[in-house]
C-alpha cells in the first residue's frame, strides 16, 4: 500500500530540525493507522523508508502523538507495529513459501552476493533477505560489509567523492572475491554505487527483483 503526497525518508539531521513542526508526519501516521486499523499491513521496498516508519517516527511523533490520542498507544506505534521491508514480511510470515516456483533446491537459480542495507544491519533485519532469497532457490553468499560508502545522498556530492569511493571500494573487493556472479543490494544509494563499479555491467537488481526472475521462471 502507499499513502501519495508524502515522503517517509529524512535524514537524523533533517528530523532533528524539524521536530518543532511534525504535523506532516502526523498526518501520514494518521492515514496510515486508519488503513493498520482496517487489517492492512505497511511494506516497503527501500530499507530506509521501512526503518523510519519502525523507529524514526516514534522517536518524533510517540510522546506528542499519544498525549492527542488520549494517553492511549500512539497512531505511530500502531503503524510501526505493522511496518515491514519487503522482504522481512515475506520472511516473518513465510509467504514466499506460497509461491509457485518450480525448484527450489539449493543453487536451482544461480548464485547472488548480498549486501545488506546498513539501517537493515543495525535493526538486525538484514538476515530476512537471505532467507528468502535460499528459499526460492538462489545461493546466498552474505557480504560482511558496512556502509557502501553513500549513506543516503551523502556520497552524490562533489565534495565527498573520495571518500565515497574510497569506502565503497572495500565492498568491491568483497563482491568480486566472492564465488557468486551475480550481487544483490536493497538499498537504492547502495545500487547505484555498486552500479558504477568499473567491472559492472549494469545496476544491481532488489532483492525482490530476484524473487519475481524466479516467478518468471528464470
Amino acid at each position: 500500500m502507499t499513502s501519495e503526497g508524502t515522503h517517509a525518508t529524512w535524514s537524523t539531521q533533517e528530523l532533528d530540525a524539524d521536530r518543532p513542526d511534525a504535523a506532516e508526519y502526523r498526518e501520514l501516521a494518521d492515514d496510515l493507522r486508519s488503513r493498520v486499523a482496517d487489517g492492512w499491513d505497511v511494506v516497503f521496498v527501500e530499507p530506509s523508508d521501512a526503518v523510519m516508519f519502525q523507529d524514526e517516527y516514534l522517536d518524533l511523533l510517540g510522546d506528542a502523538s499519544r498525549a492527542a490520542d488520549g494517553g492511549s498507544r500512539a497512531p505511530v506505534e500502531r503503524v510501526a507495529d505493522s511496518a515491514y521491508g519487503v522482504c522481512e514480511y515475506l520472511d516473518a510470515f513465510r509467504l514466499d513459501e506460497n509461491l509457485s516456483i518450480p525448484d527450489r533446491s539449493p543453487g536451482a537459480a544461480g548464485a547472488f552476493s548480498y549486501h545488506g542495507h546498513c539501517n537493515q544491519k543495525v535493526t538486525n533485519k538484514d538476515h530476512h533477505t537471505v532467507g528468502v532469497l535460499r528459499r526460492v532457490g538462489y545461493d546466498v553468499d552474505p557480504l560482511d560489509t558496512t556502509c557502501c560508502g553513500m549513506a543516503g545522498s551523502f556520497g552524490y556530492h562533489d565534495e565527498h567523492y573520495d571518500l565515497s569511493q574510497a569506502i565503497g571500494s572495500r565492498l568491491f573487493e568483497q563482491v568480486e572475491d566472492s564465488p557468486a556472479d551475480r550481487v544483490v543490494a536493497s538499498g537504492g544509494s547502495c545500487r547505484s554505487q555498486l552500479g558504477d563499479r568499473d567491472d559492472a555491467d549494469d545496476i544491481p537488481p532488489h532483492p525482490i527483483e530476484a524473487v519475481a526472475e524466479r516467478l518468471h521462471g528464470s
